[in-house]
């Protein structure tokens, strides 16, 4: 869940890098085109390519990343989302079965008619029973008896 929060906000926090990192490339294009610095520094060869490369070129590496981390923070969090869903989606099943299961129930019990006395013993039948709980005796009234 800690990947959650890194990538909570990364389509604003990657926009906004992105911005951020054109506005630097268009600076480093102007000073580098009207303000030679680093060729007034004494720096010769190829530290200095580098080091002109690395200024000039560093936003761009840097738009790049937040472009990648845009597009790993929306797949991670359509993932985190997609499993919350199926998890929310698991929990509903199994509700709806064990409702499903307490309604079946009910519709057997009701199913049959039964007696409010036991035939065999006369105690009184308690709600939902069955079978009588002193004797044992079956207190669904047969459909041949009616």
């Amino acid at each position: 869940m800690k990947l959650v929060k890194f990538f909570k906000y990364s389509l604003p926090i990657g926009i906004a890098g992105i911005v951020i990192n054109i506005i630097l490339f268009v600076t480093n294009a102007y000073y580098e085109l009207v303000v030679p610095v680093i060729e007034n520094s004494g720096i010769e060869g190829g530290l200095f390519t580098f080091l002109d490369y690395l200024i000039y070129l560093t936003p761009c590496i840097f738009m790049v990343l937040f472009i990648a981390y845009i597009v790993i923070g929306q797949i991670y969090m359509k993932k985190v989302h997609l499993q919350v869903e199926d998890k929310a989606n698991q929990d509903l099943v199994h509700k709806n079965r064990e409702i499903q299961k307490v309604l079946d129930e009910k519709a057997e019990f009701l199913k049959h008619n039964y007696y409010t006395n036991c035939p065999n013993c006369g105690s009184a039948r308690a709600e939902n029973e069955k079978v009588c709980s002193f004797c044992g005796a079956s207190l669904i009234i047969e459909e041949n008896k009616k």
